[in-house]
Parts: C-alpha cells; sequence; structure tokens
C-alpha cells in the first residue's frame, strides 16, 4: 500500500526543516542503504536529500560512485532519517524517554541520474548560502548539478526503547 497523503505530510513536518526557495525540506544529514553487485549491504552518508510532494523526494548524485553504481543496477534504496534537533534529544535524555521516534526509513526506488534544475539546485544550495565566502563552500558544495528522483512506496519509524507510536504516521494507520 502506497504511502498516504496524510502521511506524507506528517513524515514531512515532524523529519524536514523547510528551505527559503521552497516549501520542500531538505534533510541535512541521512544515509542511504543499496545492495552492492556481491547481494551485501552498502551504507553511506548523504547530505542533498530535499523532500517533495506526493512521497517524493530528490537528491544530488554527485558523491559517491559506488552508491552510484548500485543505483544503476538496482535502483531499491532505503533511506535513513535521524531526528537532527539538539532539544529532541535533549528532551529524551531529560525525561528518559523518547516523545517521538527519533528516525524514519523511507523505502523506494531511484529515477535516473539527470541535470538539477535551478529550482532544485537553490532548494538545496539555500540553507548553506551564507557559507559561499569560505574556502570549503565549493568543493562542498557548489559543485553540485545532477541528481535523481526518489519515490518513495514504504517506511517505517525507528523505535527505541519504551517510545510510544506516533498515530499519526503509523503502519497501523496504512492498514485501514
Amino acid at each position: 500500500m502506497p504511502i498516504s497523503e496524510q502521511q506524507w505530510i506528517n513524515i514531512i513536518r515532524f523529519f524536514g526543516d523547510s528551505t527559503h526557495v521552497t516549501s520542500s525540506p531538505v534533510i541535512p544529514y541521512c544515509a542511504f542503504a543499496t545492495v552492492n553487485e556481491d547481494g551485501s549491504p552498502r551504507v553511506a552518508p548523504y547530505t542533498s536529500l530535499v523532500l517533495g510532494e506526493n512521497a517524493q523526494g530528490f537528491y544530488f548524485d554527485e558523491l559517491s560512485r559506488r552508491t552510484t553504481g548500485n543505483l544503476e543496477r538496482d535502483q531499491r534504496v532505503c533511506v535513513l532519517i535521524v531526528k537532527n534537533r539538539k532539544w529532541f534529544w535533549i528532551k529524551a535524555v531529560l525525561f528518559g524517554k523518547y516523545l517521538h521516534p527519533p528516525g524514519i526509513r523511507l523505502m523506494g526506488r531511484v529515477g535516473k541520474k539527470r541535470e538539477a534544475t535551478d529550482r532544485e539546485i537553490n532548494a538545496y544550495k539555500n540553507p548553506v548560502k551564507s557559507l559561499r565566502m569560505f574556502k570549503g563552500y565549493e568543493p562542498m558544495w557548489g559543485f553540485m548539478k545532477h541528481g535523481r528522483e526518489i519515490y518513495f512506496d514504504d517506511f517505517e519509524t525507528v523505535q527505541c526503547g519504551p517510545i510510544p507510536e506516533l498515530a499519526h504516521i503509523s503502519k497501523e494507520e496504512k492498514r485501514d
């Protein structure tokens, strides 16, 4: 069963940070899991995922040749997003429990590698535009030109210890 519109809205609200260029959230840190040619798993960090509408996203495919090769051969991907706001983690320590799931796994398939649009480039670069004057800007963000769509078709929240399930993005809602 595909991810419902309401589930996707809740996923974006909880795990995304909107940019000024678009209302699309840019996920600053996540991990992509792919399958190597020999069937073994491969996990790589990514910093360029932009969540869009209709359970879709876009990322810049410039940094990891092995991940790119894996996705050329097998388009399946699992993206792990972990909540990165410090107050989320401070509250967990203070209260001794998570008030919400600390992460989510989004499963889907990627599209063909293509040239990014100006809108996609701006959505990605806007959060770091104040760093343009520094030496590391160009090698880290300046060269991003090609990417892929991701079409998510399933998800699961990360559960750690005694965490109450979020009803508004739970798997049970998908089964109704």
